[in-house]
C-alpha cells in the first residue's frame, strides 16, 4: 500500500509542469506578437511557393527558393518560442539563443522597412515591363532584395523575442574571414559570364546597370577619365568581328543609354573604295533591320579634294563627310527601346580610316540630363 502511495506521488511529481501553464500578463502579450510575427511568416511563405512556381529554373528561381528555407527557419523558430513560452517546451533545435536587445530590434526594423519601400518601388518599375532581360534582372534584384529581407527578419526576431539567430556553420565567428576570403578568392577565379545575353544590340538592351553588364561578359568596365558615364570595354555580350573597342553611357539612374562602337582599322587607297565597300556592306545590313535610312554624303563647297583620288584626303581633312542614320518613328518604333541608330566614316590619316557606329535608346534623353545635372553641381 505505501508502495502504492510513493509510486503515484512520484508520477504527480514527474508529471508537474507538462500541463498548460499559466501565463503572465506580459506573457500572453508576447505569445499575441509572436503568433502575428508567425502569421506574417507563414503568409511570406505561401506567397513565395506561388511565384517559384512560376519557374522553372534559373537565377531567380533559386534566388526565391533560398528565401524560403530562411523563412521556413524563421517559421520553425517562433513556433518553438511559442511552445516554450505556453508550456514550458524545451527549445530543441540546436542553436544558441540571444538575448532581447529591444534597441537593435528596432534598428533593424527601420531597415527592415526602407528594404521594403525598395522592393515596393522595384516591383513597380518592373511592372512597366512585358519580357526580355531588363526585366529578368529587375526580377532577381527584387529575389536578392527579398531574400535579404528574409535574413532581416531572422536577425530582427532573435533581438526582439531572444530567439535563435541561426546562422550557417561556415559563417559562424570562428570561420567568418575564412568563408569571405574564399568567396572572394572563388569570385576572382571566375571570370565566365553570370548572366546571358539580352536581345539588343551586341546583346545589350535599354537601363542595364554597370553591374549587369559587367555580369554578361565577365569583365569590368573602364571609366572614361573626364566624361560622366561613359565606360569602356572591349567585348560585348555580343561580338561582332568588326569591331574592337565600345563605349557604354551608363547613368546612375537611368541605366544603359547608349552604345558607340569603333570598328577596325581599314587600309585603303586614296579613292576609298575599300573604306566605302565595307561602309556599303554594314549599311545594308542595318537598314535590312531598321528600315530606309537618312544618307550624307558630300564635300564642302570650295574644297580643293574634290577629285575622285582625293576621296580619302577630303575625309581626313574633315573636308567630305559620309553618314548614315536611322530614325525610329510613332508609326514605326525600333524594337529593344532603341531611338536611332548612327553610323559615319572616320579617318585617322589619309589611308587609315574607321566605321563609328552608335546606338541611342529612349532613355538617352534622361541620360543627357543628368550630366547636364551633375555639371551644374560642380559650379
Amino acid at each position: 500500500m505505501k508502495k502504492t502511495i510513493l509510486a503515484c506521488f512520484v508520477s504527480v511529481f514527474l508529471l508537474t509542469g507538462c500541463g498548460p501553464k499559466e501565463l503572465s500578463s506580459e506573457d500572453k502579450q508576447k505569445v499575441d506578437q509572436l503568433k502575428a510575427e508567425l502569421s506574417q511568416t507563414e503568409s511570406e511563405i505561401s506567397s513565395a511557393n506561388v511565384t517559384n512556381q512560376n519557374y522553372s529554373g534559373g537565377l531567380v528561381k533559386t534566388l526565391i527558393s533560398a528565401r524560403v528555407e530562411i523563412l521556413k527557419t524563421n517559421q520553425a523558430l517562433i513556433k518553438q518560442r511559442i511552445d516554450a513560452i505556453e508550456s514550458g517546451a524545451k527549445i530543441t533545435m540546436d542553436v544558441p539563443g540571444a538575448k532581447p536587445d529591444e534597441a537593435t530590434s528596432e534598428a533593424i526594423k527601420r531597415e527592415m522597412d526602407s528594404l521594403n519601400a525598395q522592393i515596393s518601388q522595384a516591383k513597380a518599375e518592373a511592372n512597366q515591363y512585358s519580357g526580355g532581360l531588363v526585366l529578368a534582372m529587375k526580377l532577381a534584384a527584387i529575389a536578392t532584395q527579398e531574400q535579404t529581407l528574409a535574413m532581416l527578419q531572422q536577425r530582427y526576431l532573435s533581438a526582439k523575442y531572444g530567439l535563435a539567430n541561426a546562422v550557417p556553420s561556415d559563417l559562424k565567428q570562428g570561420n567568418f574571414a575564412e568563408a569571405k576570403q574564399n568567396e572572394k578568392s572563388a569570385q576572382a577565379s571566375n571570370t565566365r559570364p553570370l548572366l546571358p545575353p539580352g536581345e539588343g544590340p551586341f546583346g545589350l538592351e535599354s537601363g542595364l546597370t554597370k553591374k549587369n553588364i559587367e555580369d554578361m561578359t565577365g569583365e569590368e568596365l573602364k571609366p572614361v577619365e573626364n566624361v560622366p558615364n561613359l565606360y569602356m570595354s572591349q567585348s560585348l555580350p555580343k561580338k561582332n568581328a568588326e569591331f574592337e573597342v565600345y563605349g557604354l553611357m551608363i547613368s546612375p539612374k537611368s541605366g544603359l543609354c547608349e552604345i558607340k562602337a569603333l570598328g577596325k582599322r581599314i587600309d585603303t587607297d586614296s579613292h576609298g573604295l575599300a573604306l566605302r565597300s565595307k561602309y556599303n556592306e554594314l549599311s545594308d545590313s542595318l537598314s535590312s533591320i531598321y528600315g530606309k535610312p537618312e544618307n550624307t554624303d558630300f564635300l564642302l563647297s570650295g574644297s580643293i579634294w574634290k577629285e575622285p583620288q582625293d576621296w580619302m584626303m577630303g575625309l581626313n581633312k574633315n573636308e567630305r563627310f559620309l553618314s548614315t542614320r536611322w530614325k525610329a518613328a510613332p508609326t514605326a518604333p525600333f524594337k529593344n527601346n532603341l531611338k536611332s541608330v548612327f553610323m559615319e566614316a572616320r579617318a585617322k590619316g589619309p589611308s587609315e580610316v574607321y566605321i563609328f557606329l552608335q546606338y541611342d535608346f529612349n532613355n538617352i534623353g534622361a541620360c543627357n540630363a543628368e550630366i547636364e545635372e551633375a555639371k551644374k553641381s560642380y559650379l
